[in-house]
């Protein structure tokens, strides 16, 4: 059988068990760029001649300058592709791909006051002021994930008993708390949001014209903030947003557990870097609580 159908059932497999669209299309980039190297190097198409390429894929992707984590990213998306195949009985024996080590990057979230310049920046009289300022408010009172965050329905907005329905990786929903300030800015915006929907679209947030605004969207959004803010030329993203929300919370006296099912993990080591990161707020506790410091 050749890899490009090989890839196809992939894909297929992969949607048949509820991979979501944005998983999709990291596959179709990965094994895509693979099939092509393939291809423009004039090799060998068989299934059975897929471990003959790996190491010269990895070399040749050495040879672009790719990030840490970009590299690691095309690792893990043709391991799963390599191992369906074998699992499948495409392939006789497992590859064993090259071991690559998964990038420590320090998160460097923001501090209170950079998170108050941020939501002062808004005109809110305007629709669009006002609907940016209630998304940067919502990812900085939640820490959910973009793809979340602009999947969101008016319908999963519940502000008497103050959450909001959030669809989750995985398929995994997951109810999410937000505060009354959250929630006075979310009355005020699906006010303003009223006049905006003349086509009873569903979808939580619109463009001026009425029309979904997708992740591309609000990308741009905060790209334009960016611009317009100095916060000592940091890079502004909804993802720096969520590790800023993750760390206040537990530098706040959130417990890790209780974050663990805001942020939708399903590991729990994922959270705990949080805490490790909270290095201020573990030194004044200890100060207060500590019983060395009362054995005096």
């Amino acid at each position: 059988m050749y890899i490009a159908r090989c890839y196809e059932l992939f894909l297929t497999d992969r949607k048949i068990t509820g991979c979501s669209d944005a998983t999709i299309l990291f596959y179709e980039y990965v094994v895509g760029k693979f099939l092509r190297f393939i291809e423009e190097n004039n090799l060998d198409s068989s299934a059975e001649s897929i471990h003959q390429h790996i190491l010269p894929f990895f070399s040749h992707l050495q040879q672009q300058d790719l990030s840490p984590s970009t590299y690691h990213t095309l690792f893990r998306g043709l391991r799963a592709f390599t191992r369906f195949l074998h699992q499948e009985g495409y392939l006789k024996d497992e590859i064993r791909l090259p071991k690559i080590k998964q990038p420590h990057t320090t998160i460097s979230p923001l501090n209170p006051s950079q998170m108050k310049a941020i939501l002062h920046s808004f005109d809110t009289k305007t629709y669009l002021g006002m609907r940016n300022y209630t998304i940067v408010r919502l990812f900085l009172d939640t820490g959910i994930r973009l793809s979340e965050l602009s999947q969101l329905q008016l319908t999963d907005v519940n502000l008497e008993e103050g959450f909001v329905l959030v669809y989750g990786k995985g398929a995994k929903d997951r109810y999410v708390p937000i505060g009354r300030s959250t929630i006075k800015c979310l009355w005020n915006y699906i006010k303003k949001r009223a006049v905006i929907d003349v086509n009873t679209n569903s979808y939580l947030f619109l463009t001026q014209r009425g029309t979904t605004l997708s992740a591309r969207g609000i990308q741009i959004v905060f790209r334009s903030l960016k611009k317009k803010l100095n916060l000592d030329g940091r890079k502004l993203s909804p993802h720096l947003l969520r590790h800023s929300f993750a760390l206040a919370y537990i530098e706040n006296g959130g417990d890790p557990f209780s974050l663990q099912r805001i942020l939708g993990h399903t590991d729990q080591t994922t959270t705990s870097k949080y805490v490790n990161m909270a290095r201020t707020n573990v030194k004044s506790q200890h100060s207060k609580y500590s019983p060395g410091e009362r054995l005096k």
